[in-house]
């Protein structure tokens, strides 16, 4: 079963990006991020006449996650951070799948960052909750979890301070494989061309993995074609592909 995560960074916009990715790598499942429409305004008929079954928590302009399947979804729950369209998660293809936007965080100390490390934390007792079944939670974590998963190790600001990588190492220590570990940058800010010149990235883009999908992962990338496409998002699509769970179907 292939999975692809993706902050689309406007699904309206990009549209056309999407359906390439569907059609050129045919993912079962798509997990995305920052969708940025209300629900009643998604579109959702040109995902549909794919043959994908959508799951969605949109707000205006803002924010927004969805999850598409060639499979059933099922228990559909988006009610992890209420008020916020950040988190949504659903039983697809024998297994469970999470989409997630942990917050930016602005700066560190400043409000926002104080909610993206509680944030993380409630997610990682959430992502505790599915440690015996089969999981995969993708999406924008908003943090580089190493030194090398930034162009400059000697970073330390926003998505590079220590309690950011500290709030992630606490998911992994707790069962959770970090799956495209050492694949590369998934995000390149759009200012000074830094993914056409010099590759100026991060690896804030992840998915997480419980144990028993652990034992059926395959292989993963980044897709960084999408990053060059006109009019790109400013993250890349990363995707993983695991064994079917048909025990569970």
């Amino acid at each position: 079963m292939k999975i692809v995560s993706w902050n689309i960074n406007s699904i309206r916009v990009r549209i056309e990006h999407l359906i390439r990715l569907s059609d050129e790598y045919k993912p079962d499942v798509l997990l995305l991020q920052e969708t940025r429409v209300a629900d009643d305004s998604f579109p959702c008929e040109y995902f549909e006449d794919l043959g994908y079954n959508i799951a969605i928590r949109g707000e205006k302009g803002r924010n927004g996650v969805a999850i598409f399947s060639k499979h059933m979804l099922e228990d559909v729950k988006v009610d992890f951070c209420p008020g916020h369209a950040r988190y949504i998660e659903a039983f697809t293809g024998g297994a469970f799948v999470a989409s997630v936007y942990v917050p930016n965080g602005q700066e560190i100390d400043s409000e926002q960052y104080h909610f993206k490390l509680e944030f993380l934390a409630n997610l990682k007792d959430r992502f505790c909750s599915f440690c015996n079944e089969v999981f995969i939670a993708g999406g924008d974590f908003n943090v580089a979890p190493h030194k090398t998963d930034t162009h400059n190790s000697s970073l330390e600001g926003i998505m590079c301070s220590p309690r950011e990588r500290e709030a992630i190492r606490n998911i992994r220590d707790a069962g959770f494989c970090d799956a495209l570990d050492q694949k590369g940058f998934t995000w390149w800010d759009y200012r000074h061309r830094n993914f056409f010149r010099n590759d100026i990235g991060y690896r804030i883009d992840q998915f997480y993995l419980s144990n028993a999908a652990r034992q059926l992962f395959l292989d993963g990338d980044v897709l960084r074609f999408a990053r060059a496409l006109p009019r790109p998002s400013d993250h890349a699509p990363i995707m993983c592909e695991i064994m079917q769970n048909s025990h569970a179907l």
